[in-house]
């Protein structure tokens, strides 16, 4: 009796995106944006969500918004994504994560990809979990890696994670000393 594996979820990751020079001048920009932007209303939690567009659009951001387009390619091609779809980041937003922030379960919708380049990151500050929620196997003890109804990835600085929008996800909570930094973004297709 054959078995067979469908629904497969594809999540990349990449350290070392940028150089050192062009990851301390994003470092820079994103803590500078605290001190421009206004703060927001939790107190453990900056964000510039809902307050700029998508900060990839500006000038010191650049060298990432180059990086990041390049590896969006490169999942769009392992997806296999139909040719002539073009890509664009339509929303880009920067997060300081201080000590006991963390974020609920969500999603991305309208979105094609999503992802989160860690800007700056340190021991406990957190992990991006995921999890199947459709699945009724919990009775299961998963040993193979296809079996499994959750993954998680550490924040780790100058990491990259790239990832289905519409896959539930979550932040644990920052235990650590490090104010988590984080670019999160969307990707669309038009």
């Amino acid at each position: 009796m054959p078995f067979e594996y469908h629904f497969p979820k594809m999540f990349y990751y990449r350290d070392g995106l940028l150089a050192v020079p062009e990851h301390e001048a994003a470092r820079a920009a994103a803590l500078a944006l605290r001190d421009e932007l206004p703060r927001s209303s939790r107190a453990n939690l900056y964000t510039t969500y809902g307050s700029v567009a998508n900060v990839l659009e500006r000038a010191e951001l650049a060298p990432l918004r180059l990086a990041l387009q390049d590896e969006i390619l490169l999942c769009l091609e392992k997806l296999e994504t139909r040719a002539g779809q073009r890509a664009v980041v339509s929303d880009a937003w920067i997060s300081i994560s201080s000590h006991g922030n963390f974020e609920r379960m969500h999603t991305h919708g309208g979105a094609y990809l999503s992802g989160v380049y860690y800007i700056q990151a340190g021991p406990d500050c957190g992990k991006i979990g995921f999890e199947q929620l459709d699945d009724n196997l919990w009775a299961s003890r998963r040993t193979a890696p296809e079996n499994w109804n959750s993954v998680s990835f550490e924040a780790v600085e100058g990491r990259l994670i790239l990832f289905n929008s519409q896959v539930p996800h979550h932040v644990s909570q920052n235990m650590g000393a490090t104010e988590r930094i984080a670019l999160s973004f969307n990707v669309a297709l038009v």
